[in-house]
């Protein structure tokens, strides 16, 4: 009878052991699916920020090709200079979000007092720069998808069992996602 007993515990330790690794096994799993799409959202972002830059180039093309033509409205190219260093300073999403919308907005400012103002101007010479332009912001919409895609996976990761557990311990935060701006063609 005491023969029975012990195999019986030894069959009980057994299985809690088994039940207790599988447990722990599941945990590391969910906590490296973590750390991956942490490290995803990381690259996600540089490749967002390497979007504005490469609009950033496109800028102080447009800018150049225009700021001695439109001379009477310094104050549409000094928004543009604000917007842009606002850009370059942000470091997490929301500020980034934000600093975009304003240089977009200084943008399309710049392209309507152009158009009113100085439609006399050799469209044909600013074409290849506003097709850059148009390219730069479908990159930026496409890199910011491709993040708040990334981004929604690791927040639903945090903050569902066992991931909000594991963001207590290890101190995930949720992330926010990049405000997509509805983009108009400004060839327009």
């Amino acid at each position: 009878m005491a023969k029975k007993k012990r195999t019986a515990l030894w069959v009980t330790v057994g299985i809690l052991g088994f039940i207790v690794i599988l447990l722990l096994g599941s945990l590391v799993f969910v906590e490296v699916s973590i750390k991956n799409l942490d490290s995803s959202l990381d690259e996600k972002q540089n490749q967002v920020v390497a979007a504005f830059e490469a609009r950033s180039k496109v800028i102080t093309k447009l800018t150049g090709a225009l700021k001695s033509k439109m001379s009477l409205d310094p104050e549409v190219f000094t928004e543009i200079e604000k917007a842009e260093k606002q850009l370059k300073s942000a470091t997490d999403v929301k500020a980034l979000s934000d600093a975009n919308l304003r240089v977009d907005t200084a943008i399309d400012k710049l392209i309507y007092v152009m158009r009113e103002k100085y439609y006399y101007l050799d469209n044909a010479a600013l074409w290849p720069i506003e097709e850059d332009m148009d390219s730069a912001r479908s990159r930026i919409v496409i890199e910011s998808t491709d993040f708040n895609s990334v981004a929604k996976d690791y927040n639903y990761a945090i903050e569902n069992f066992p991931g909000d557990f594991l963001s207590e311990i290890f101190g995930h935060v949720k992330t926010e996602a990049f405000q997509i701006v509805e983009y108009k063609d400004i060839r327009e």
